[in-house]
């Protein structure tokens, strides 16, 4: 049996396809993905960050890491948002090269952002 979209072809027979087009399948809404932000976007290692992000759950833990490294949690308010929540460039990374590019993520169960943060010294 071969399938096309809208026919399907068996033994020679063309029937409809039984199902609406794929723009009507579907009456759940998109989900909108989450959203990171650092301020600043560049510091020295041990040196604080503040992170705001949006598109979480409600009331859920997020969990913060620094190029993989656990650096902080936070919780959601009612509208899935956090807010200037301060953590810090891990010192492990005090070694790295000024202008060495590496990623902030805020994890929450599949929910998932990163921004970049610059290294300097």
């Amino acid at each position: 049996m071969l399938i096309f979209p809208g026919v399907l072809l068996a033994s020679g027979c063309a029937a409809e396809d039984p199902l609406p087009p794929l723009a009507q399948r579907s009456s759940s809404a998109a989900v909108a993905p989450a959203h990171l932000a650092a301020q600043p976007l560049a510091g020295k290692a041990g040196g604080e960050v503040r992170l705001s992000g949006e598109g979480y759950p409600a009331h859920t833990r997020v969990v913060f890491t620094f190029h993989g490294e656990r650096v902080g949690d936070a919780t959601t308010d009612a509208a899935g948002r956090f807010v200037d929540i301060a953590v810090k460039v891990p010192e492990s990374f005090g070694g790295s090269p000024p202008g060495a590019q590496f990623f902030i993520g805020a994890t929450a169960g599949p929910f998932y952002a990163e921004t970049p943060f610059v290294l300097t010294r």
